[in-house]
C-alpha cells in the first residue's frame, strides 16, 4: 500500500514552497510506493495576514520586530486555528495521509489541533524553514520537529518542545544539491569547493573573473537597487554580476532602466536556474531567508547579506555570521566589503567558502524524509474518510 505523505506550506514568500517541494522529492526517492502532495493552505484571511505582513516590514519594520518577541499567546494560537481549519480540514479529507509534514507553523499547527479533535493518530512533523525557530512552530502533540542546528534545537525545547522529538537535520534543500556536490569534487578544475572557488589560487589577477550572484528572494525584496548601484561602484573590469529579480517585474525594469548601460551586469526575472547561478558565483549577495542561505551553505558559497528584514531574518544572519560563511553589509560598506573580498583578500573569500561548506548540509531533505517515511509506516490508517470538525 502506498504511503501518503501530506506536505502543508504557506505564501509567505517562496522559500516555504520550495522547502516542501524538496522533502516531497525526497520522499519520492528514498521510497518507491510513496505518494507525497504538497498543498499550499490558502484562505482570504491568510491572504490579508500575508499582505499585512509584507506591508508591516516596509513601512513600520520596527512594529513588526517587537510583534515577532512577543510571546505566541493562546489567543494567537486559536486565531490561526480559525483562519486554516477550512483548507487544512479540506486536504486531510481529500488526501487521508499516513503523515503530515509542515513547512509553514500555521497550516501545520492547525493540523495537529484539527486532529487531536477528531482522535485521529496521524503524526504532524514540523520542518522548520529558517535558522532559529520562532514560538509558532511548537505545539503540543507534533511527533517530530527538523531544524537546523543544535542552537535551534535547543531553543526549540526552551519554549517547550519535547526534547526527545527534537532532531538535527539542517535546513529542507534541494535534495539534487548533494550529488552536484559530489559531481563537482570529482572535476579536478572545479577545485575544492565547486566550479568557481579559485579566487585563492589567482590571487588578485586583474583580468580573472569575479562572478557574483544578486537576490532578493522569489519576491525581489530588499534594496536590490541600491545594492547593484554599491557593487557597479567597483571601477574593475573583471566583476560579472548577476541579478535575479524573481517575479518582481518592477525592480527588473528599474535595475535595467538605471544600469542597463554596464556591460558587467546581467539582470534576470523569474528563472528555475537559481541552483546553476548559484553554483557559478564566487559571492552571493542577498537578503538572508533561510532556504536561499541554506542552499549557499551546501554549495560552499559566501554571503554578503542586505538588510535583513526585521524578525526571521535578523536571526538567519546573527547565525549566517556566527558560522564565519557571511557578512552582513549595509549601504556604502558593500563596495567596500565585495572590493575586499574579489579583489583585495581573496583568501578570506576563500576562509567564508570553507566555512561554508562546514556548515552546509546538502543532505537534511533526505535526512527529514527518511523520519517522515519511518513515522508513516508507523502510522494506523483508520478505515472510511476522516472525520474533523472545525473549532467551535
Amino acid at each position: 500500500m502506498p504511503v501518503r505523505v501530506l506536505i502543508l506550506s504557506a505564501d509567505f514568500g517562496s522559500g516555504h514552497q520550495a522547502a516542501a517541494k524538496a522533502i516531497a522529492d525526497a520522499c519520492r526517492s528514498l521510497s518507491a510506493d510513496c505518494e507525497a502532495i504538497v498543498v499550499p493552505s490558502q484562505s482570504a484571511l491568510l491572504g490579508l495576514f500575508a499582505r499585512a505582513y509584507l506591508w508591516q516590514i516596509k513601512h513600520i519594520p520596527g512594529l513588526y520586530r517587537r510583534l515577532y518577541q512577543l510571546p505566541v499567546s493562546r489567543p494567537l494560537r486559536t486565531l490561526v486555528i480559525l483562519v486554516l481549519s477550512k483548507p487544512v480540514r479540506r486536504s486531510v479529507e481529500k488526501e487521508r495521509p499516513d503523515v503530515i509534514v509542515g513547512t509553514h507553523p500555521f497550516p501545520a499547527g492547525a493540523a495537529v489541533c484539527l486532529l487531536r479533535r477528531a482522535r485521529r493518530q496521524v503524526p504532524v512533523v514540523m520542518a522548520l524553514t529558517d535558522f532559529a525557530p520562532h514560538g509558532f512552530w511548537v505545539w503540543p502533540g507534533v511527533a517530530r520537529y527538523c531544524c537546523a542546528s543544535p542552537a535551534a534545537a535547543a531553543d526549540l525545547v526552551r519554549r517547550g518542545a519535547d526534547a526527545a522529538r527534537v532532531i538535527v537535520t539542517g535546513l529542507p534543500v534541494r535534495p539534487h544539491l548533494a550529488e552536484l556536490i559530489r559531481q563537482s569534487r570529482r572535476e579536478p578544475s572545479a577545485g575544492p569547493g565547486g566550479p568557481n572557488r579559485h579566487l585563492a589560487d589567482q590571487g588578485s589577477a586583474p583580468n580573472s573573473p569575479r562572478r557574483v550572484l544578486l537576490m532578493g528572494g522569489g519576491l525581489g525584496l530588499g534594496p536590490i537597487p541600491e545594492a547593484v548601484g554599491a557593487l557597479l561602484a567597483l571601477p574593475q573590469a573583471a566583476l560579472r554580476l548577476t541579478v535575479i529579480c524573481g517575479r518582481n517585474e518592477a525592480l527588473k525594469e528599474e535595475i535595467t532602466r538605471r544600469f542597463g548601460g554596464d556591460p558587467r551586469l546581467t539582470v534576470l526575472g523569474f528563472t528555475d536556474a537559481v541552483i546553476e547561478h548559484m553554483r557559478a558565483a564566487d559571492l552571493l549577495v542577498t537578503k538572508p531567508g533561510g532556504i536561499t542561505c541554506a542552499e549557499a551553505l551546501a554549495l560552499g558559497v559566501p554571503m554578503l547579506l542586505l538588510d535583513p528584514l526585521p524578525g526571521h531574518e535578523e536571526e538567519n544572519a546573527r547565525y549566517l555570521v556566527e558560522t564565519g560563511a557571511a557578512r552582513v553589509a549595509r549601504g556604502p560598506a558593500l563596495t567596500a566589503a565585495a572590493s575586499e573580498l574579489l579583489f583585495a583578500r581573496p583568501d578570506r573569500l576563500a576562509a567564508m567558502a570553507e566555512a561554508a561548506r562546514q556548515a552546509g548540509q546538502p543532505n537534511a531533505a533526505r535526512m527529514i524524509a527518511a523520519e517522515v517515511l519511518a513515522l508513516a509506516k508507523r502510522s494506523c490508517r483508520a478505515p472510511g474518510s476522516v472525520r474533523i470538525t472545525p473549532p467551535s
